[in-house]
């Protein structure tokens, strides 16, 4: 079933000392309790996060929103003992009562004497909380290894500051871990395991690399004007792509923030190779030929490379542009755009990613410079358009549950789009913020109640 804002009744718990000897009783008032179809003494099912609870139903004088329990029943779930807002669905026929979301974040956490620190996504932490306070949903954040069957260490945030808890399995979970390695390691595997066995959906399960993205969206034809062409690095494939192309640019399958990336470019037999992350001294290097730069690269390469054909991209006062495209599935599981935004490399980068000194700026600004006013709004139109295409076919041909994408596109001195790159966990710096919560926090929640809602539903 579809569900949008609209479907969910906020219904806020109260925790009071006076019911302590009721710990299985929820108090309601008359308007709720009709709205529902119940009476007083009622038996129903309470279903928050992942815990399914056999409650009595009273009346109280109450405001129609709340929902009155004792502090024991808060520490029994268990959740911090104070009023949490929650969106509810009452489902008649199975006389079951569904509260949401219990959403968790998980991550690397420093812990720090000021607190804990959630690194390049700790204010974003804040905001996901902030959006859960408005429209209804209890939030926390916790590290992979507290993972447990019964409940999970984690932090919640609470007057300005992140409090340490115990809370009760969430009923969904939003993966950012930054490491790939951690990502990759057995102990990792072993917990998506163990969330697994429980039924709770993790989104954005993993990292996805360069070269998978580019074998799922080769796979729909239509996309192939828009795909750079791309091959596994090889020496036989490097010398076959500079007899092709003029330069190529040899990128790690698995690299991020446009690090480690190499322009490669050949004048006769002469090897010139610019460096994204190699300083300043080294940042440009000359080889007599091929042979000599494989040789050198051979040495030093950690990885597995792909090699792809050079765009001639256009540019903005000289400088490296693209587009970052914010992607995200809403309530009613289909894609939207939620940003774009420019990017433009510094003075001394090929490459446009903020991490590498690049700067951000609206797309109106470098588009109009290229195009008259018109063809900028068409090309803007475009390039979400073609985001939205690339998101589908990713979250449906990818293994794992996808709710977010950050895609790169690149526009080319005649106006042709291409995908540069998609990220499936894009960094919260690519993004405008003018207000206290980034419409990415709203929307991560968003598909996340969805989810979360769902899941509850299957128990």
């Amino acid at each position: 079933m579809l569900m949008t804002s609209a479907s969910y009744l906020p219904i806020t718990i109260v925790p009071s000392k006076t019911f302590q000897d009721h710990q299985n009783t929820v108090y309601l008032s008359s308007s709720l309790l009709n709205h529902w179809g119940l009476n007083p003494s009622d038996e129903l099912k309470l279903c928050i996060g992942t815990r399914l609870l056999h409650v009595q139903v009273e009346v109280r004088a109450l405001e129609k929103d709340l929902l009155l329990v004792s502090e024991a029943f808060m520490s029994n779930l268990p959740l911090p003992i104070k009023e949490i807002r929650f969106m509810s669905q009452y489902d008649r026929s199975h006389r079951t009562l569904y509260l949401g979301p219990v959403f968790a974040l998980i991550t690397e956490i420093q812990e720090q004497e000021n607190g804990p620190n959630f690194r390049s996504i700790h204010s974003f932490c804040e905001e996901l909380h902030f959006t859960s306070n408005i429209g209804g949903g209890f939030f926390y954040v916790f590290h992979i290894k507290d993972f447990a069957n019964n409940a999970i260490e984690g932090y919640y945030y609470d007057n300005e500051e992140w409090k340490k808890g115990s809370f009760l399995l969430p009923n969904v979970i939003y993966n950012r871990i930054h490491s790939r390695t951690i990502e990759a390691s057995s102990f990792f595997k072993k917990k998506v395991n163990e969330i697994a066995l429980h039924q709770i959906p993790l989104f954005n399960d993993r990292f996805l690399s360069k070269w998978e993205v580019h074998n799922l969206l080769f796979a729909e034809e239509h996309l192939h004007p828009f795909l750079p062409d791309t091959q596994l690095f090889s020496p036989e494939v490097l010398h076959l792509f500079l007899e092709k192309y003029d330069s190529v640019f040899m990128k790690p399958i698995n690299g991020s923030q446009g690090r480690n990336i190499f322009r490669v470019t050949q004048i006769g037999r002469e090897i010139i190779v610019q460096s994204s992350s190699a300083s300043e001294q080294d940042k440009r290097k000359t080889f007599d030929d091929l042979e000599d730069f494989i040789e050198w690269f051979e040495k030093r390469k950690q990885t597995i490379f792909l090699v792809q054909k050079t765009i001639p991209l256009a540019t903005f006062e000289g400088r490296q542009l693209d587009f970052r495209v914010l992607c995200h599935k809403n309530f009613q599981d289909t894609w939207k755009v939620t940003s774009i935004i420019a990017r433009v490399s510094s003075k001394t980068q090929f490459v446009s990613n903020l991490a590498q000194g690049g700067e951000m700026m609206k797309p109106v600004i470098p588009l109009t410079e290229l195009f008259d006013y018109k063809t900028a709004r068409s090309q803007a139109t475009f390039m979400k358009e073609l985001s939205l295409e690339v998101a589908n076919v990713i979250s449906q041909s990818a293994e794992g549950i996808v709710g977010e994408l950050g895609i790169d596109i690149g526009i080319d001195e005649n106006g042709r789009l291409f995908i540069i790159e998609v990220n499936s966990k894009p960094s919260k710096n690519a993004e405008e913020q003018k207000a206290k919560i980034r419409p990415s926090a709203k929307a991560i929640f968003e598909y996340g109640t969805t989810l979360a809602f769902s899941q509850m539903k299957k128990e």
